[in-house]
C-alpha cells in the first residue's frame, strides 16, 4: 500500500466523505480462540474483555508492570474467537509473549492471513469501531473538547468497494483529531498522557499487568507529560518525529507525528513537560524555528481525581456539571 496514490488532500476529503479506505498495510490481524479466550485477554489488557458480546469492538493496551504503554490492540469478538489488530513492528514480539502467558488457558495464537481496511463509512457490528469519541466510554477523559472520529477497520481478505487512499491520508486525519497511535510512543510513554484512558482503560475492571500504576497516577498524581496538536504557522514546514518543542529558548517537548492536513495546514502532535504554558510554541525544523499555535489535549491539571467532586457532581466524561 502507498503512502499515498495522488493528491494527499483530495484522498482526506474522500475518506471523511465515506468514498475512500486505507489499505493498513502497517498491521497485522491475530486471532485468539478457544473457550478461554475472552477471560484470558481480559486477565492481560487495559480493557473489560470478558463482558463484550459478539460482534462488540473495543481498544486495548498491554503495559509493563510499571504501566508504560507497549502494545495497542483492536479487538473484534467473534462467537469462538476475538480477532484482533496490531502494529505489523511489534506483532512478532506480542504474539510471543502471548504465547508464554497461555499457561493452562484452552486459547490458541494465530497471526492470520486476513487484512485490514481503515474507512469512514458506516459499517455493520462486527467491524472494529474506533471508540475514540464513543460517549458510553467506561473511563473518563481529560480533554472536555474531544474531538469526533467516526473511524472503521474491516477485518477481511477482500477490499471493500471504493477508492483507495494512502496511510499518510489517515495520518493527517488522525492527527487533526488528537487521536493517539502506538507510533507515537516512547519507552516512558503512560496512558494518561495521551488521554488514553477514556477509549482503550477501564478503570473499574479487575487487575491487570500495570494497574497499580494507572490507578495511582490517575488518583493521586499527573502524568508528567501531556498530548499537545500544534499548528504550525508556516504551511510549507512540516515537522519530523523527535524534532524539538521550545517555549522561548527552553525545551519543552518534542514531536510525535506530523502531517499535512487538507483544512488545518501544517499540524503536529507534540509531547510536552506538563508545566509548559498554554501559549504560543515553536518547532525546530532542519535547524530553523517555526512558530506553532498549540490545542491543549491534556490538560496539566490531569489526573489527582480522588481529590474532584464525588460522582454526584463529576461525571465519567471529565466534564463538571
Amino acid at each position: 500500500m502507498a503512502d499515498q496514490f495522488g493528491n494527499l488532500l483530495l484522498e482526506q476529503r474522500k475518506l471523511i466523505s465515506g468514498e475512500a479506505y486505507v489499505h493498513r498495510t502497517d498491521q497485522k490481524v491475530i486471532s485468539v480462540s478457544g473457550e478461554d479466550a475472552k477471560s484470558w485477554l481480559h486477565s492481560l489488557l487495559t480493557q473489560d474483555i470478558l463482558n463484550l458480546n459478539p460482534g462488540d469492538s473495543t481498544e486495548a493496551l498491554l503495559l509493563t508492570p510499571q504501566g508504560h504503554i507497549e502494545h495497542q490492540l483492536k479487538l473484534v469478538v467473534g462467537n469462538n474467537d476475538v480477532l484482533f489488530a496490531t502494529h505489523i513492528d511489534k506483532a512478532d514480539s506480542l504474539v510471543h509473549w502471548l504465547n508464554q502467558m497461555r499457561f493452562r488457558a484452552k486459547v490458541a495464537i494465530e497471526v492470520t492471513s486476513l487484512n485490514s481496511y481503515g474507512l469512514f463509512a458506516e459499517q455493520d457490528h462486527n467491524a472494529w469501531q474506533d471508540p475514540f469519541s464513543r460517549e458510553d466510554s467506561g473511563s473518563i477523559s481529560y480533554n472536555q473538547n474531544r474531538s469526533k472520529f467516526n473511524y472503521f477497520e474491516v477485518f477481511g481478505e477482500t477490499a471493500p468497494e471504493l477508492e483507495p487512499a494512502g496511510l499518510l491520508a489517515l495520518k493527517a486525519l488522525r492527527i487533526a483529531a488528537g487521536r493517539p497511535d502506538i507510533t507515537d510512543i516512547d519507552d516512558k510513554s503512560l496512558p494518561h498522557e495521551f488521554d488514553w484512558l477514556y477509549s482503550a482503560v477501564h478503570l473499574s475492571k479487575g487487575c491487570y499487568r500495570g494497574q497499580e500504576s494507572v490507578s495511582k497516577i490517575h488518583n493521586l498524581g499527573h502524568p508528567p507529560r501531556r498530548l499537545a496538536l500544534l499548528n504550525l504557522e508556516s504551511g510549507d514546514d512540516l515537522a519530523n518525529r523527535d524534532d524539538l518543542v521550545f517555549y522561548s529558548d527552553k525545551q519543552v517537548g518534542k514531536i510525535l507525528s506530523s502531517g499535512l492536513h487538507y483544512e488545518l495546514g501544517s499540524i503536529a502532535l507534540a509531547l510536552l513537560s506538563r508545566n509548559t504554558p498554554y501559549l504560543d510554541l515553536n518547532v525546530e525544523i532542519s535547524g530553523k524555528k517555526v512558530a506553532a499555535t498549540q490545542e491543549v489535549l491534556v490538560p496539566a491539571d490531569a489526573g489527582k481525581a480522588a481529590n474532584l467532586p464525588r460522582p454526584s457532581a463529576f461525571k465519567l466524561t471529565g466534564r463538571r456539571n
